[in-house]
């Protein structure tokens, strides 16, 4: 199914880049401080390890602790001595490390596959749904989430236009919920994310028509369904045209 694969993509995408491990943060530091912070890290790690070894921590708290350690054992590691890369102990500390990496990775792998099942089963869901049974009913396609409209819309680089108007947007949870009004430009409600909800600003504005009775800074209707009509050119700030994605209220 066309839509199913389009938006599966996309939320797998989503998913998977919000769990990897953040870029690593780099400082610099003398030789002897780096040693010092690699072989606490060292003795973290082998922690870590003994634990999941003899039960005591699972394979999940293991993978998460390792993520911390690896956000600074690579920065020591990389302004290390050659006295130091040449010792007993950096030996030790490399096959530790290997070995707390294997299991960083296995259970990463069985993550991994929980929340692909995890989606599938909310997918499964998804189609059972009033709204979604509506959609249909109504000759649109699918039901997408209006927080994800800017992906949806980058992803219509391959899926076309055309496809991104046979969907109905509803509110989802994740970052749709921050949309808040901030102007009227007859008949449209301009609603934003706020800069400081963090990576859910990046979703920026969107026109809906219909919104009746809504007040400045009044959260968007969480149970209202949307249409997706495509870009309109509105007047902005200023009296400037813009550009945006306007959506129609369905209810």
């Amino acid at each position: 199914m066309h839509t199913f694969s389009s938006v599966s993509r996309l939320i797998c995408a989503i998913i998977f880049s919000a769990l990897t491990t953040p870029a690593f943060a780099y400082w610099e530091e003398t030789p002897e401080v780096a040693w010092k912070g690699y072989l606490s890290d060292c003795h973290n790690y082998q922690d870590a390890l003994s634990k999941v070894q003899n039960g005591a921590m699972t394979a999940r708290d293991a993978m998460i602790r390792i993520d911390s350690l690896n956000r600074t054992v690579f920065v020591h590691r990389d302004q290390l001595a050659q006295a130091s890369l040449d010792s007993p102990d950096y030996a030790r500390c490399e096959n530790v490390i290997a070995q707390a990496t294997e299991i960083w990775n296995r259970e990463h792998d069985v993550q991994d596959k929980e929340i692909q099942q995890r989606y599938f089963e909310a997918q499964a869901e998804h189609v059972k749904s009033p709204e979604y049974q509506r959609a249909r009913a109504l000759g649109f396609s699918d039901v997408g989430g209006l927080g994800k409209l800017k992906e949806l819309a980058e992803d219509s680089e391959t899926d076309g236009e055309a496809y991104l108007k046979t969907l109905m947007i509803t509110v989802d949870w994740g970052c749709g919920r921050h949309f808040r009004a901030v102007r009227y430009v007859k008949p449209y409600v301009i609603y934003t994310a706020h800069p400081d909800e963090g990576s859910c600003a990046v979703y920026k504005e969107v026109a809906v028509l219909g919104a009746d009775a809504v007040e400045q800074g009044e959260t968007i209707d969480r149970d209202a369904i949307f249409q997706y009509m495509g870009w309109k050119k509105l007047t902005g700030p200023g009296g400037f045209p813009l550009d945006i994605r306007v959506v129609k209220m369905r209810k």
